[in-house]
């Protein structure tokens, strides 16, 4: 299960003010952290049969100067409240950015596999279209704090419609629990609040994209 806190700032200003902070950087391994253009494609059926069951379904494209890569994410309805989001998940990495649910259901990393089939029965590849997209800088960086060690995760990017027409900012500092306890987790997103004016956010990059988008786009 996927443990995080999602914390948004106004605007991208307050954003890099706390990014490269003497506190945050206090808790950092890494210097610089790893930047990448992230690109996420969100996939259902036209009758949106993954949503009804609390699923989504996420194409991944990281796009960076060496090399392109791609990663299919299916996540399933958890726990969310005050900025703490719980869910279970399973990943799995591509190399041309195919989507085969067989492939991926037998292959994929993360929780239950029993509760995944279920999840996808009854679905085919010819069933998916792309309901919404969305896409955002991000620098990864390595997160210590108290006894936990976390995944820092800096996001910028904008939200269009169809049109092309920006909707809504992303400006966010996701923090995943990687070794530890939740308590740290939740403590460490506190204090950002406290010191740089963010809010703990509950809604998610796709239930935030999926409100300006059409559905039926071309994988």
């Amino acid at each position: 299960m996927e443990t995080e806190v999602k914390l948004a700032f106004k605007d991208r200003e307050s954003l890099l003010y706390a990014a490269s902070s003497e506190w945050f950087a206090s808790h950092c391994r890494d210097l610089e952290g790893r930047s990448l253009t992230l690109q996420n494609h969100y996939l259902d059926t036209l009758d949106h049969k993954l949503g009804s069951r609390g699923v989504s379904l996420r194409k991944r494209h990281y796009l960076s100067d060496a090399a392109d890569s791609y990663e299919f994410t299916v996540k399933y309805k958890g726990e969310v409240e005050s900025g703490l989001h719980k869910h279970f998940e399973w990943n799995l990495k591509s190399s041309d950015g195919i989507f085969d649910i067989e492939f991926f259901k037998r292959n994929a990393g993360g929780d239950d596999r029993g509760l995944l089939e279920d999840l996808l029965a009854g679905i085919g590849d010819k069933d998916l279209v792309i309901l919404c997209s969305n896409e955002f800088e991000r620098v990864y960086r390595d997160f210590r704090y108290k006894e936990s060690k976390m995944e820092a995760c800096i996001d910028y990017g904008e939200i269009k419609d169809p049109e092309g027409k920006t909707c809504d900012i992303i400006c966010e500092i996701e923090l995943e629990l990687m070794e530890g306890n939740t308590g740290d987790l939740t403590d460490a997103g506190k204090e950002i609040v406290e010191r740089f004016g963010a809010v703990l956010f509950d809604e998610t990059k796709f239930a935030r994209t999926l409100k300006f988008s059409v559905t039926g786009g071309d994988l």
